[in-house]
């Protein structure tokens, strides 16, 4: 099925319940594929391109010296600028595919396959590519919208149960975004994760991407949860995993909207953000940890003084509020010391009541 996407859009989008190696790319075309995805991707009669590279990258290696060697290998096939890269995988490796795709001869066409409920839901769409530095998740990229996206669930029927709940958090997310609580609440009961939620979070954000395609201002609300989240997610150590990373900073953007003077959000509503993400509790770092992240955090301002003091820096963040969308605050990375708090103490509840 093709969804319906905004006249002029950059990217075709397909959802499918299967393979169809009619949507690769004509003519010349190669692929950097996830290498455990390999065998599945041949037994489903899809083919294997010449030169393919079939690699695995963990989160921690989501930097440039994992993309070089690519570069360096279709330079000597060569490949050529007319030719189209297929990236086959999950959020990192379709990051780090798409910023290739847009080195390489300052540009070549890229199609990505998400084969990850978290990829589908959202790092595949949107042409954000994006490599990680030492300082900081992200600070290298560019913006580089595929040509086509392929998302065929089959590939969610062998992920672990941990990883359909990583994906879960972003389609959370979305409803969040919209002011949707019922769509939330029905995301967080326990059961299977519904085709439908993918297709609708899919088309909001196409929607969003194309009014706003270098997020200059309505496509920063699709950072909602990221901002504490990217701190979680690297003073854990790569230990929590992205979308379980945007969960715990979207129930901490919940608390944070409260004390900022929004619209309070039910405590039942609270309750089953904290529910979920309770099995976290442990991996959840000391607020020490996380606000020197938070002041690097890309979407921070301060001045080039390396001298300054960057804790004083102002942070573009998303707040949900209930019942409506999501706005914008510049707020100071000191300001989620309270709501990152109460969210330890709302999981440790949760945990002992388990």
């Amino acid at each position: 099925m093709r969804l319906a996407t905004p006249a002029g859009y950059a990217t075709e989008v397909f959802l499918l319940d299967a393979t169809d190696p009619g949507l690769l790319p004509e003519g010349v075309w190669t692929l950097v594929g996830d290498a455990r995805l390999r065998e599945a991707w041949i037994g489903m009669g899809m083919p294997d391109p010449a030169h393919a590279l079939w690699v695995t990258v963990p989160e921690e290696e989501k930097n440039l010296r994992t993309v070089i060697p690519w570069l360096e290998h279709w330079a000597r096939v060569p490949l050529h600028r007319d030719a189209t890269v297929v990236a086959l995988g999950g959020g990192v490796l379709s990051d780090l595919t798409g910023l290739a795709a847009a080195l390489y001869l300052r540009g070549v066409a890229w199609q990505v396959w998400p084969t990850t409920l978290l990829a589908m839901a959202d790092a595949g769409l949107g042409g954000k590519t994006g490599a990680d530095l030492a300082a900081g998740k992200n600070l290298v990229g560019a913006f580089h919208a595929p040509r086509r996206l392929v998302a065929c669930t089959s590939f969610l029927d062998s992920l672990p149960a941990r990883h359909i709940e990583n994906g879960r958090w972003e389609l959370v997310k979305t409803a969040f975004i919209l002011g949707e609580m019922a769509w939330a609440e029905e995301m967080l009961q326990e059961g299977a994760v519904k085709v439908t939620w993918v297709e609708k979070a899919l088309a909001f954000k196409a929607g969003v991407v194309h009014r706003d395609p270098r997020e200059a201002g309505e496509r920063r609300l699709l950072n909602l949860g990221h901002t504490l989240g990217h701190a979680l997610e690297a003073a854990s150590g790569y230990r929590l995993l992205h979308g379980e990373a945007v969960g715990l900073g979207l129930l901490a953007s919940c608390l944070l909207a409260e004390e900022q003077g929004l619209k309070p959000f039910p405590a039942p509503v609270l309750e089953s953000l904290a529910r979920r993400l309770a099995p976290l509790a442990t991996l959840v770092a000391p607020w020490p940890a996380c606000l020197p992240l938070l002041a690097r955090d890309k979407k921070a301002k301060h001045t080039l003084d390396p001298s300054a003091d960057r804790s004083g820096a102002e942070i573009q963040c998303i707040l949900p509020r209930f019942g409506a969308s999501a706005v914008q605050r510049a707020l100071k990375p000191q300001a989620w010391e309270s709501s990152h708090a109460r969210l330890l103490s709302m999981l440790l509840q949760e945990s002992a009541r388990a």
